[in-house]
């Protein structure tokens, strides 16, 4: 016996996933879909221009459309009637809007079958909140037959936004625009550190999807607008294909971190130089290297390999914008950041915050193909300015009720903390001395950072002492 679902990609049928018995999952496209012209490969572990690909990365590839949760998949198996919780068996019933332009249909089934939107009331969301902050495995409107799936670890769901800004609730195969957030179940004030973390790293420039804060009766939600979706002129919502790196990569879930044996800086740099589009490379190489200054200024600790996506629109492929940011210097106490804290991805070979210099920096500039100078300029200006940023993202957290003042506060002063550590890093990042012809150490300009001896285009650079931006 044989089990299939259709997979469908912005609408057009691109090929069949296959179960054997064994419980192998293969994928094979469609002749048509191969003939078509500028069409996206379903991923980039699945080129197009290769028919049948197996188990090794077809399986990997759906299990990453789920949530993270084992909790979450063990109630949707219970509640369909799954005796296994397993990706194929899921998506049968949760694959109808996925991330990114796929959908996965029973065999036969067409994506226009059953789609439509319901306009829902503010007692609805609220309920459904409520229902999620008591049992964050509770993922969709059961009550309403809503189908969505998220990739991902802490409690949301997906509704569609009209164009009147009223909610709408997906009731079969209509896209999602929205998704609605709670927060890390146990880990207080989580849901507004990320919107902080967000909106701070939006203003410095970095590109983030947009999310706000919202309230629906007594609950409130972090409301996260959809980079895989678009508004058409006729007021429909056209699915942009993405795909996560680990996807991406043909790596499974279990893979996401580096100390797992996932993607590090490096491979992300791989991936780019060989999907990203040439007119589109520099810059996605020199937001994965913001990224990644900025994640070390501000103490983000979960930057793993999932939190990195691709858009393919046509045979274009872009980097995605950002997402999924949250700065541990929020929710912990300055030292616990200062001594105990970890990066998910290797800052040039280093993991813990407290041994990250500027040295490190300078290498994984190298890593990503971007000029380290400049990187480690980009730290500093971040050291520099995100506490304003946090201040000012703090303060849309505060008058929208997410936290009290109290929390707010915190929140600046816990960054500020964290700021001055990352500045006091910088300030002595001096792995050596300069000399003059006489060989005499002469200290440095005032302000100025040690910038380590490395290679550039190919050539050695020796090391020197680079004026802080601004001065």
């Amino acid at each position: 016996m044989t089990d299939r679902l259709d997979v469908w990609l912005d609408g057009t049928h691109a090929g069949t996933l296959e179960r054997d018995r064994r419980g192998d999952v293969t994928f094979e496209y469609t002749t048509a879909y191969q003939r078509l012209r500028a069409a996206p490969s379903l991923s980039l572990s699945m080129p197009r221009h290769v028919a049948r690909h197996g188990h090794d990365v077809a399986a990997p590839w759906i299990d990453n459309l789920l949530p993270d949760s084992d909790d979450v998949r063990a109630r949707w198996a219970a509640r369909f009637g799954e005796r296994r919780p397993t990706a194929f068996n899921l998506l049968r019933h949760m694959g109808a809007d996925c991330a990114g332009a796929v959908q996965l249909l029973p065999e036969g089934e067409s994506p226009g079958d059953g789609a439509g939107t319901r306009p829902l009331s503010e007692p609805e969301i609220a309920a459904h909140l409520r229902e999620l902050r008591a049992d964050n495995s509770s993922w969709f409107f059961e009550q309403h037959g809503g189908r969505f799936s998220l990739g991902g670890q802490q409690g949301k769901f997906a509704l569609a936004r009209g164009a009147d800004g009223a909610w709408h609730q997906p009731t079969g195969r209509a896209a999602s625009t929205h998704i609605f957030k709670i927060g890390v179940g146990g880990l207080a004030h989580s849901d507004a550190a990320e919107l902080v973390t967000m909106r701070a790293a939006r203003a410095l420039g970095l590109p983030v999807a947009r999310v706000e804060p919202a309230w629906f009766e007594d609950q409130p939600a972090v409301v996260v607008e959809r980079f895989d979706r678009l508004a058409t002129p006729d007021g429909g919502v056209r699915r942009l294909h993405q795909e996560d790196m680990c996807q991406a990569m043909g790596l499974w879930r279990s893979s996401k971190y580096e100390s797992d044996g996932g993607p590090g800086l490096r491979e992300v740099a791989d991936v780019l130089a060989t999907a990203v589009d040439r007119r589109d490379l520099a810059a996605a190489r020199s937001d994965v290297a913001r990224s990644a200054a900025f994640n070390w200024v501000a103490a983000g600790t979960d930057a793993h390999a999932k939190n990195f996506a691709l858009l393919h629109v046509g045979s274009r492929t872009a980097l995605a914008p950002l997402y999924d940011l949250l700065s541990a210097a929020l929710l912990w106490e300055p030292d616990e950041v200062r001594y105990r804290a970890r990066l998910a991805m290797k800052l040039g070979g280093e993991y813990r915050l407290r041994r990250v210099g500027v040295r490190h920096v300078a290498s994984a500039a190298t890593d990503l193909g971007v000029d380290p100078d400049w990187l480690v300029e980009v730290a500093a200006g971040y050291a520099d300015a995100l506490p304003d940023a946090v201040r000012d993202a703090a303060a849309v957290a505060g008058e929208s009720d997410l936290v009290d003042a109290t929390v707010a506060a915190s929140f600046v002063d816990r960054t500020a903390r964290r700021a001055e550590d990352v500045r006091r890093v910088l300030a002595s990042g001096r792995t050596a001395p300069s000399t003059d012809d006489a060989g005499r150490a002469v200290g440095p300009p005032d302000g100025a950072i040690w910038i380590p001896a490395h290679a550039r285009a190919g050539r050695a650079v020796a090391g020197h002492w680079r004026a802080r931006p601004g001065r």
